[in-house]
């Protein structure tokens, strides 16, 4: 014992234990097997463990289940009732795009050649060349230039690209959906948060080639980050989520509310009274710290920076003339909606989708009120100001046009469905009503039908 004591002292003096005297290690040599640290089984392992999580399981599962049926659908819609071949500036706006009728490019990629996805294409393309595509934000088309060029860059791969973006984007969505479903709701409940948003009338649009999954993909992890207190993450994806669609801006509303009433909004809070104040232990707050809030204002003011810089003309202007719409009163076109069903008006006249978009308009209305009350005022200003946002457009052409498709987003409404799906017959008259206007709406879209 004491010469253990005085090596240990020797040691700390010089820096060194006495020659012939440092610590053995009386442990025997470990052997590591090569096989348990190659890369491909770390991955393997990594893999196992991700795909273990309820919430990538039902994600991944839901992704496959509805992914082969619209490809089962599309193929065969378009055998049975094969859309007309030549292209149409009104009915079948190609827009100058080579039509996909052939071969497996035809079965596999034709179908979703459709409206929106053109002007996406073409502005992947050829840029803002054409005044009318100057609407849509460029960060999904420049996703898909850079895609479709590594996949060959022929108008064909930028289709690919398109599609195969949209439901990476989509397959995110549904597990990140189930996620933050089973934190707030249970697992149960999540599931059905899940299928119900999936299986949504309109939802056939996620696997399209649109943006809706990529923005709400977005959104919604803006709005996770927001909700635990990680800001920085909450901004950059709301940044991204206002370059993808015009919608993206209304993140700062929630995201500034979630920052205010946290503890790093405590100097900022003292000047709101009318907000809950609580003691805080963080000193070094600054009113700087708010800038990541407002990054989703920035990526719309990019967007109209860039327009300006293009030298096009105000989008006011471009969605007077080409989309006839202008900015009104919110809800004026819920009145222009009520004539036409109701006493003979003209606008839309003898659309069933019209209906439609006006129970969704009802729908988001009262679960708005409702998701405040559940789920809080973060939530519920998310719902209050998107479904504010996308009110204010009014046409006396197309009241509510694509109504049905921007109800995707409202993510918090959908948890309510969830709640309510608890009972069975509820679950039911919210699950097949829903299956067969999906399969109707989507066989629209496939044969140039007009739905959202």
């Amino acid at each position: 014992m004491f010469y253990r004591d005085g090596r240990h002292l020797y040691a700390q003096r010089h820096g060194r234990y006495p020659r012939h005297s440092s610590p053995k290690n009386t442990n025997p040599p470990q052997t590591i097997n090569p096989s348990t640290t190659s890369p491909f089984t770390v991955t393997v392992n990594f893999m196992r463990k991700w795909f273990q999580n309820p919430a990538v399981k039902q994600g991944l599962v839901l992704f496959l289940a509805l992914r082969l049926l619209l490809t089962l659908w599309a193929a065969a819609i378009i055998t049975v009732l094969p859309p007309p071949r030549e292209a149409n500036e009104t009915l079948r706006p190609y827009l100058g795009h080579p039509i996909l009728t052939e071969g497996i490019t035809g079965t596999l990629l034709g179908p979703w050649q459709r409206f929106d996805t053109n002007h996406y294409l073409r502005i992947a393309q050829q840029g803002y060349t054409d005044e009318s595509d100057s609407v849509f934000p460029p960060l999904y088309p420049l996703l898909i230039r850079a895609l479709g060029t590594l996949l060959g860059g022929t108008p064909t791969a930028d289709l690919a690209a398109a599609l195969l973006l949209s439901n990476l984007a989509a397959l995110g969505l549904f597990m990140l959906l189930a996620h933050i479903s089973g934190q707030l709701l249970g697992n149960s409940r999540a599931l059905r948060a899940v299928v119900y948003f999936a299986m949504f009338p309109t939802g056939f649009f996620l696997f399209a080639g649109y943006s809706e999954s990529l923005f709400i993909l977005l959104a919604l992890a803006s709005l996770w980050m927001g909700k635990n207190g990680r800001f920085w993450w909450a901004g950059i994806l709301g940044l991204l989520a206002s370059l993808t669609r015009l919608t993206g801006w209304v993140l700062v509303v929630p995201l500034a509310y979630a920052f205010i009433t946290s503890e790093q909004g405590a100097k900022i809070r003292k000047w709101l009274p009318f907000l809950p104040q609580f003691p805080t232990t963080n000193n070094q707050s600054r009113t700087t710290d708010l800038f990541p809030i407002l990054l989703p204002a920035l990526g719309s003011a990019l967007f109209l920076a860039l327009r300006w810089a293009l030298g096009l003309r105000p989008l006011g202007q471009i969605y007077a003339d080409y989309w006839y719409q202008t900015t009104g009163i919110p809800g004026a076109d819920l009145v222009t909606a009520v004539q036409t069903i109701f006493f003979g008006g003209t606008a839309r006249a003898g659309e069933f989708t019209l209906i439609f978009d006006l129970l969704v308009v009802v729908f988001l209305g009262v679960t708005t009120v409702q998701v405040w009350r559940r789920f809080g005022a973060y939530w519920g200003l998310y719902n209050a100001m998107l479904l504010l946002f996308i009110l204010l457009p009014t046409s006396e052409l197309k009241p509510l046009y694509s109504f049905s498709r921007y109800a995707l987003a409202f993510i918090p409404s959908f948890w309510l469905l969830a709640e309510a799906g608890e009972r069975p017959f509820l679950n039911r008259l919210i699950l097949y009503p829903s299956v067969v206007l999906y399969l109707w709406f989507s066989g629209q879209f496939f044969v140039w039908g007009w739905v959202a």
